[in-house]
């Protein structure tokens, strides 16, 4: 490492995909300099197959002069000197997502991806969140100068705790908002770079208010094409579809149905968005198919992204060649990071969408709550810019949503079973009392060795 390298220290590197996709960004950016990639796990067999993946990229493209990755299992010991800090932790992995998934839907609640909210998202909050906490005490001794990005989920949850416990000025990253922005744009046939938007929201519920085409309101041009399309009778394989090339209205008609309704379309689309809606799918009824069964199925995601882990370490072992397609265009989470980071060392003031403590940037939210709004990325970091205009009546949805939160990481952080209960109740999936506490005894009990707090 020579003194003119810059440090990115990526902790939860076990995550492949997320470590491929950066890895590929970073080495087609030849403007951003000499980089060392410190890549850390608790996993050692994950963190080998990141590194191997990695250093095998490296190598493909001939770019180990200017990029060297290394790997730890130990944070601390490769925290000093960071610039940039990144964090794509899940506790448990897939197998513990998937269990909250059996244990949530057993009692008779059906949600399709449970990363946020809902019952689901409040145990992945459990196991997430204090975590997240700890790593961030960690930086703010080790690396309290460098630029800080989590994109571990639940990201409102997380966002604020770290805040709130340590007082860092962490960005949550997430790709949600640009990717539907790239389909608004595909709906009325313009190029993304055509479209601008304003927005307000919690991560996987921010209300795109504001659409326009070369600066002019384009929310007409949509409504045509959506009116026309819901009027028509859907495609069966367009409801409850996660994986399509070309939006439809119908692959989001919950979604639609609020925009008609607040004149604001809601991002990240339905998968999310009925998440955080649980009173109006009762017994997981979605347009005529059952959520996180054949709508949005959550084991078709957990399949698909073992598949993909698989493949990559077959590629890592060298058991298949490289995939050469990545270094074309690599997309997923961590999209923008790379962009960021480029505005930053450059000072370009680029603007992306960012889950920051709220602070009264969205008046009528608590001070103290991750929102997810635009923010400019400058040499002092990322400034989020204020959201003054979002209305009384879509800031009451995201107060509503907000009280779980709280309360949900207040439980986190004390290991309060009983609060675990009440956040399960002020979520709203399920408000008898006997249930909820039957189905957090149930997920505590099944999630436990990840749970040190509620022993």
């Amino acid at each position: 490492m020579t003194s003119t390298d810059r440090v990115l220290v990526l902790i939860g590197a076990g995550s492949a995909v997320f470590t491929r996709g950066l890895l590929a960004d970073l080495i087609g950016a030849d403007d951003l300099g000499s980089w060392e990639i410190r890549l850390v796990d608790v996993d050692p067999v994950a963190l080998d197959v990141a590194t191997r993946l990695a250093q095998a990229m490296v190598e493909a493209r001939g770019v180990g002069e200017t990029i060297r990755v290394t790997r730890s299992t130990d944070r601390r010991a490769v925290l000093a000197g960071a610039d940039f800090v990144v964090t794509c932790v899940g506790v448990g992995g897939r197998p513990a997502w998937q269990r909250d998934h059996e244990i949530v839907q057993r009692h008779g609640i059906h949600q399709p991806v449970g990363d946020s909210i809902m019952p689901g998202g409040i145990s992945r909050l459990l196991r997430t969140t204090p975590v997240l906490v700890e790593i961030a005490r960690d930086i703010a001794e080790l690396a309290p100068e460098a630029f800080f990005f989590n994109y571990s989920n639940p990201m409102t949850a997380n966002v604020q705790a770290i805040h709130q416990e340590t007082g860092l000025d962490v960005v949550g990253l997430c790709h949600g908002m640009h990717h539907i922005q790239r389909e608004l744009a595909q709906l009325i046939d313009v190029p993304f770079e055509r479209t601008s938007t304003l927005y307000a929201g919690i991560n996987h519920l921010t209300f795109i208010y504001d659409f326009r085409l070369d600066g002019r309101d384009a929310w007409p041009l949509i409504r045509e094409r959506v009116d026309r399309e819901l009027g028509e009778a859907p495609d069966p394989a367009d409801i409850g579809n996660i994986f399509y090339d070309t939006p439809t209205a119908w692959h989001n008609p919950f979604a639609w149905e609020l925009f008609r309704r607040y004149g604001a379309f809601a991002a990240a689309g339905d998968r999310h968005v009925v998440e955080f809606f649980p009173e109006r799918f009762a017994g997981g009824d979605y347009y005529g198919k059952k959520l996180g069964v054949d709508a949005f199925s959550l084991p078709e995601i957990l399949e698909w992204g073992e598949d993909r882990y698989q493949g990559m370490k077959r590629q890592a072992l060298g058991q298949e060649p490289l995939d050469r397609s990545i270094f074309e265009r690599s997309g997923g989470e961590q999209e923008q990071l790379i962009a960021i980071i480029r505005s930053i060392t450059f000072d370009s003031r680029a603007m992306f969408s960012c889950n920051v403590v709220n602070r009264g940037l969205v008046p009528g939210l608590p001070d103290w709550s991750a929102v997810e709004i635009p923010g400019v990325a400058t040499a002092r970091g990322i400034r989020p810019i204020e959201v003054p205009d979002l209305g009384k009546p879509l800031t009451a949805i995201l107060a509503r949503r907000l009280s779980s939160v709280d309360i949900a990481v207040e439980a986190a952080l004390t290991g309060d079973r009983d609060l675990v209960v009440e956040a399960m109740i002020a979520d709203g999936a399920v408000v008898d009392v006997d249930r909820a506490a039957a189905l957090t005894d149930d997920l505590l009990a099944e999630q436990a060795r990840f749970l040190p707090r509620f022993a």
